[in-house]
């Protein structure tokens, strides 16, 4: 109301500036006042109309808010819904996620144990049995090689299966036909296998060879080992599913596995490869000259000090040539040479005598400084040898890894053949050394106290004065 009080007032005032002078004030009010309540009615009628317009515009937009708080409401309750049904699927999602997880993972584990256990069968098959079974392991082992084939576990369930059937079928024993080498002769015979527990029998066709069965390291066959005690009517029962008596291997086939592994001396040296022939040509050479020292040993002969006594004492008489020849040939030379020129000067007799010892001692001396050569280079030719055969061990292990541990010991033995042989020609041939330097440097000794002694003599002799015994040794 406000705004059309001041509205009226603002037109009151400028009507009674335009209206004449002669108009009185009074007119000019009412006149105001009429028009003011003219108006003020004309407004109350507008604001009336107004609100009724607004009352039937009301009632509907009322209506459309509840309708949209309504709907709203059944939104928020389908959010809510759906919010709590996608939190249950996102648990479902997981919880099948954890199954699935599992599923594959005791798939992935049956699926592993079931290799295993194939490779284990396999590996644990008897001597000849392998050559009945090549097919269904061969598929199962390519199964297990490609992935998409061990979907759903079906090849673990086809591994249990085989070795179910394997031991129902080896409960009791059974027969097969099949072929097999025979120890010490390379033909395959054709007979018949008969397996029994742990152990694996064959018999010719004729049955004139029977025997227990292994299978020979590095050909993967089987070879028969006649048992010459085995009696032919005891054979034949046998092999007819009939009473009768079998040889046991108590040591489950070592003891002949064993007896392979011995072989010959030549096999056994060519196990270590071209060192072991080296060390064997050095091992000769060595045998050679401890041999010839030993025979320059046994000529090497020195007397006993009585015996080069009394020949000192004869230094001075016409008896000391005849002693001399009494001695032995080592002791005789040095004799010999101090008799000649016992006349001379101490210091050229002593020259004389000298000389007789050095050319003593190059003569038996020789060959030890290779005989200790030899003895120190025998065992790295040995260590050579070792090391150049492990190289070659784990090369073979690079390429073929180390699924077969007895094969790989034996690599590891061969190679160790080089050091067994350099130690077997390095030891004898240093305390052969040992012993015949300590020998020959006795007996160069005692030549030179010879030596020493006779030229006391000598001199004794030639001063005419006696000769001092000398004290045995």
């Amino acid at each position: 109301m406000k705004p059309f009080l001041v509205l009226g007032l603002a037109v009151f005032l400028f009507g009674a500036a335009l209206l004449p002078a002669a108009e009185s004030i009074d007119d000019t009010m009412k006149r105001a006042v009429l028009e003011y309540g003219q108006r003020l009615t004309h407004a109350n009628e507008e604001l009336i109309q107004t609100r009724e317009r607004i009352a039937k515009e009301k009632t509907p937009l009322l209506k459309a808010i509840r309708a949209a708080e309504d709907r709203i409401i059944v939104a928020e309750t389908e959010t809510t819904r759906f919010e709590t049904a996608q939190e249950q699927s996102g648990e479902i999602h997981r919880k099948l996620s954890r199954e699935a997880d599992s599923v594959r993972k005791n798939e992935s584990y049956l699926n592993t144990l079931a290799h295993d256990s194939l490779s284990v069968y396999e590996d644990g098959l008897l001597p000849g049995e392998k050559q009945f079974l090549p097919t269904k392991i061969e598929a199962l082992r390519d199964a297990f090689n490609d992935p998409a084939k061990l979907a759903g576990g079906q090849k673990a369930v086809d591994v249990a299966t085989l070795l179910l059937e394997q031991v129902q079928q080896s409960l009791g024993g059974y027969r097969a036909v099949g072929a097999s080498l025979i120890d010490g002769d390379s033909k395959v015979v054709n007979g018949t296998f008969a397996f029994v527990g742990p152990e694996a029998f064959f018999s010719t066709e004729q049955g004139a060879i029977a025997g227990t069965v292994r299978m020979r390291e590095g050909t993967g066959r089987a070879v028969v080992y006649p048992l010459a005690d085995w009696k032919p009517a005891a054979v034949e029962a046998f092999f007819q599913g009939k009473p009768g008596t079998i040889f046991a291997d108590a040591s489950a086939g070592k003891a002949l596995r064993l007896k392979e592994t011995k072989g010959t001396v030549w096999q056994h040296i060519n196990k270590g490869g071209i060192v072991s022939y080296a060390i064997l040509c050095v091992g000769l050479l060595s045998l050679g000259l401890i041999g010839q020292k030993i025979y320059d040993l046994s000529r090497m002969g020195v007397d006993d000090s009585r015996v080069v006594q009394r020949c000192l004492n004869a230094v001075a008489t016409q008896e000391a040539g005849q002693l001399v020849h009494l001695l032995k040939k080592t002791t005789r030379d040095l004799f010999t040479t101090g008799l000649r020129y016992r006349h001379e000067t101490k210091e050229l007799l002593e020259e004389r005598l000298t000389a007789v010892l050095l050319r003593q001692r190059l003569h038996y001396e020789r060959w030890l400084p290779l005989l200790a050569v030899i003895a120190t280079a025998a065992p790295l030719m040995g260590l050579l040898g070792t090391v150049t055969g492990m190289v070659r061990t784990f090369t073979l292990i690079t390429v073929f890894g180390t699924g077969n541990a007895g094969k790989l010991a034996s690599g590891i033995s061969e190679v160790l053949v080089a050091t067994e042989l350099g130690l077997l020609v390095a030891i004898p041939t240093l305390v052969a050394h040992g012993f015949l330097s300590q020998r020959i440097q006795k007996n160069l000794s005692l030549l030179e106290r010879y030596a020493l002694e006779f030229v006391t003599a000598a001199r004794a002799e030639k001063q005419k004065l006696p000769a001092k015994e000398s004290v045995p040794a």
